[in-house]
């Protein structure tokens, strides 16, 4: 039922184009740290022409960037397709987007984070093809590379029908490191890692594993790219769980967007929820992002286990948009399993 792309391996070729913000500036030198990095780790690349210029908030025109985004995915020696990082507007690229070349094109890897689960959740939710949240190019173009980064790239280099775990980590980044011309630093894990739980109890739980960034994923609700509901009818017999995160969203935003998700239908069939430590965030006056979660989520009567490692607060674990997932949560301690069938 989920299609899942070959295995990635050493010295195959990865694609780098920027389907929503290209880089510019200092990061153009980390981009290029990051792509020597994947040249030691064992893998050949081939880099688009705009991945390394931005303008208006994009690093081309919607059709160049589907373009460039095809050209890599139909490019039989491209085995997976890794852009810098997000950016802002992806979601225009969406009506150039032919669902039906795609399905009938050996599946291959997506992997990234922010505006890019943008894609990955339109290939998974259309398609069926399982795609990886997780590091940016970008995230391998640090001093030195967080274990989390390395990870994906072992997940990524898994067969059909293997699983692998995920335990929370140790420390996570609360403030980012300044970047300069000839200087990476690493992630600033300063901040200990606890995941929470929204009724304050031990929970264990499963379901097939579907979400992203909330603040782009709520944009598709109503367009011609949401077929959610028909994607998670599909696991009634299973449920769904739901991962999310937010960069640019107050408490007020967070339970608009969860409200707006539930009343059309998203969560149905849900079996519980993780969710990111908050980025860009702040209290809508005494409101807070807890009663946002009450609020918006109580009434499921299922868990809801935040402060997770996922999204703009580093590092972060990978999840396989389609697979299925097993959590375990424990004390402020998490494990989750996933199996790639």
């Amino acid at each position: 039922m989920i299609k899942y792309p070959l295995p990635l391996k050493k010295g195959d070729t990865i694609g780098i184009c920027a389907p929503s913000s290209g880089v510019a500036g200092v990061f153009l030198n980390k981009l290029d740290y990051a792509v020597k990095t994947l040249s030691n780790l064992g893998y050949k690349y081939i880099e688009t022409p705009s991945v390394r210029q931005n303008y208006k908030a994009v690093s081309a025109s919607s059709k160049t960037r589907y373009e460039e985004f095809m050209s890599l995915y139909k490019n039989p020696n491209v085995k997976a397709i890794i852009p810098p990082w997000g950016g802002e507007f992806l979601m225009d690229m969406l009506p150039y987007l032919d669902l039906k070349l795609i399905e009938e094109l050996p599946p291959k890897w997506i992997l990234g984070f922010s505006d890019t689960s943008t894609l990955l959740f339109t290939f998974t939710t259309n398609l069926n093809i399982a795609t990886a949240h997780g590091p940016n190019c970008i995230d391998f173009g640090f001093e030195s590379i967080d274990p989390s980064v390395l990870k994906a790239l072992d997940i990524l280099s898994l067969d059909k029908g293997k699983n692998f775990s995920q335990k929370n980590l140790k420390k996570y980044q609360k403030d980012w490191l300044e970047v300069k011309k000839d200087i990476f630093p690493s992630y600033n894990l300063s901040e200990e890692v606890i995941w929470k739980s929204l009724d304050n109890e031990n929970h264990e739980f499963r379901g097939r594993l579907i979400g992203g960034c909330m603040d782009v994923l709520c944009k598709i609700i109503g367009t011609p790219y949401d077929n959610v509901k028909n994607y998670i009818s599909q696991f009634k017999d299973k449920g769904i769980i739901w991962y999310l995160e937010s960069c640019e969203m107050n408490a007020g935003d967070i339970y608009r967007t969860l409200w707006q998700m539930k009343e059309n239908g998203w969560f149905t069939n849900t079996n519980g929820f993780l969710y990111g430590r908050l980025e860009g965030y702040e209290d809508t006056q005494d409101f807070t992002y807890i009663d946002a979660f009450q609020k918006a989520l109580s009434d499921l009567n299922v868990p809801v286990i935040y402060d997770v490692d996922l999204g703009h607060k580093p590092p972060q674990l990978t999840f396989i948009n389609g697979a299925y997932g097993e959590v375990k949560y424990f004390g402020g301690k998490g494990e989750i399993n996933q199996i790639m069938k």
